[in-house]
């Protein structure tokens, strides 16, 4: 089912038919009796509009942005202290170059 639905992303060309996958995938999801899937199903129902939106807007995400504005938060922690606004406001200007990764 999880599959099923990440697929609906990469085969539907269209808004039209995204939603027909997705309300198929909802009926799926309820008559399989697991209640993780129906909770999805429900999620998925409630959400429509803004999940079609990604056909609308030529599958464009905020994805970019989301990570960006993770980015920051993490380099708010990081910069615990700072005094220098300036110095800050350069270093999330760098920060697209910067890798973030916990080292194992």
């Amino acid at each position: 089912m999880k599959e099923c639905l990440r697929k609906i992303y990469s085969l539907a060309p269209d808004e039209y038919l995204a939603k027909i996958a997705f309300e198929y995938w909802c009926k799926l999801a309820d008559e399989s009796g697991i209640q993780c899937l129906k909770a999805m199903a429900k999620s998925i129902r409630r959400h429509m509009d803004g999940i079609l939106a990604y056909w609308g807007e030529r599958q464009l995400t905020s994805a970019g942005m989301e990570g960006f504005n993770n980015k920051v938060r993490w380099l708010i922690r990081q910069a615990y202290g700072y005094r220098d606004d300036e110095y800050f406001k350069l270093k999330i200007f760098d920060l697209p170059n910067v890798k973030i990764s916990k080292d194992l």
